[in-house]
């Protein structure tokens, strides 16, 4: 067999916490889905195809929240990756097994049976090093079928003593480590307590996943002036680059910012004042970000000035480091950089869009 995907960077750092209705019933009631499962599931084997780790988004960095908002990069991308889950005919047996019962019933074979049935295919196809999307179900009426839930086999082995199948999965619901599946009396028992009536090889049709920054990887590094970094902004998942000579939000781009400070040219932390210097391959660090009339532009500031300088104000004090939230204030206005534009401006109120962190470069 192929060897086992890294979960720690085949899957997603935050857990499936989305809410995400599909449809609302005559009668008032929302059908929900389990959040953004199918979504991530395709998008992590999209991503394993690919040769590619997912992007990562610790969950802390969207507190009080846990997942990406609405119109941030990631989470566009995974609800779309979610309809596609279900653009087939696989997804129909989602509704189809949630009201058949455990066990045969006279000619109509129940979900064991039909588990049983599913197993062999997905053996073959994990034996082959090709990771399989698996349907899992766990709801008993079709109203309930949003309680269903999509998870990614990338492998298997036999316990020694029984001989009985043991499946590796990656499951949205439990970020950052392999959770395994074995059947049981009661129906199939996931190790992170999850008890599931069944599942099916669920139809997937691979996409080259979307060029999608990622917050660092090394979150606990320390900061220090003169080292280039990359800025995304938190809400949006969006680069901080020189675009057409301006600061611009992007999906892709290749400036990265030198913070320099003349009062601590070490390790930076809460309260560091910075310029934050654009470096690329066409500017080669000559511009600095600055506020002019309260809009975020580029000058040409050789000596340092007033309108360029920027306070660090770290989420929780302390270090700066890489995995940390920052706001970044005027030292001589006291506006903050925003995001969630095309361009960043500027604000007096802090609020979710004036986070920022560092992307992996």
């Amino acid at each position: 067999m192929a060897d086992r995907i890294d979960p720690t960077r085949a899957g997603y750092a935050f857990a499936n916490r989305f809410v995400n209705v599909l449809v609302t019933l005559p009668n008032g009631t929302p059908l929900r889905t389990a959040g953004l499962c199918g979504g991530m599931a395709y998008s992590m084997l999209d991503h394993a195809r690919a040769g590619r780790d997912v992007p990562s988004w610790p969950a802390g960095l969207f507190a009080p929240g846990r997942v990406p908002p609405d119109g941030h990069l990631v989470a566009d991308h995974l609800r779309s990756r979610q309809l596609d889950s279900f653009r087939s005919l696989s997804a129909l047996r989602f509704v189809g097994w949630s009201v058949l019962p455990d066990a045969d019933l006279g000619p109509v074979a129940g979900v064991r049976t039909r588990t049983r049935r599913e197993l062999p295919g997905i053996l073959r196809a994990l034996t082959r090093g090709r990771p399989v999307v698996l349907g899992m179900v766990v709801a008993r009426n079709p109203v309930r079928s949003g309680d269903n839930h999509q998870v990614v086999a990338t492998g298997f082995t036999r316990d020694t003593a029984t001989g009985d199948v043991v499946l590796a999965l990656l499951d949205p619901n439990t970020p950052g480590r392999e959770v395994t599946l074995v059947e049981t009396a009661d129906g199939w028992r996931a190790s992170n307590g999850r008890l599931w009536r069944g599942f099916f090889h669920h139809a997937y049709a691979p996409r080259t996943p979307p060029p999608l920054p990622s917050a660092s990887r090394r979150p606990t590094a320390r900061v220090r002036a003169g080292t280039p970094l990359a800025l995304v902004h938190v809400a949006t998942g969006r680069l901080l680059v020189v675009g057409d000579g301006e600061p611009a939000l992007h999906a892709t781009g290749a400036t990265t910012w030198v913070p320099t400070s003349g009062d601590d040219p070490g390790l930076l932390g809460e309260g560091a004042r910075v310029r934050l210097v654009a470096t690329d391959a066409r500017r080669g660090g000559r511009d600095t970000l600055a506020l002019v009339d309260g809009t975020p532009t580029l000058a040409v500031t050789p000596g340092g000035a007033a309108t360029d300088t920027w306070r660090v104000v770290v989420d929780g004090g302390g270090p700066w480091r890489q995995g940390s939230r920052v706001r970044l204030v005027h030292d001589a206005t006291g506006a903050l950089l925003r995001g969630g534009t095309a361009h960043p401006t500027t604000t007096f109120s802090p609020d979710p869009s004036t986070w920022w962190t560092i992307a992996s470069i």
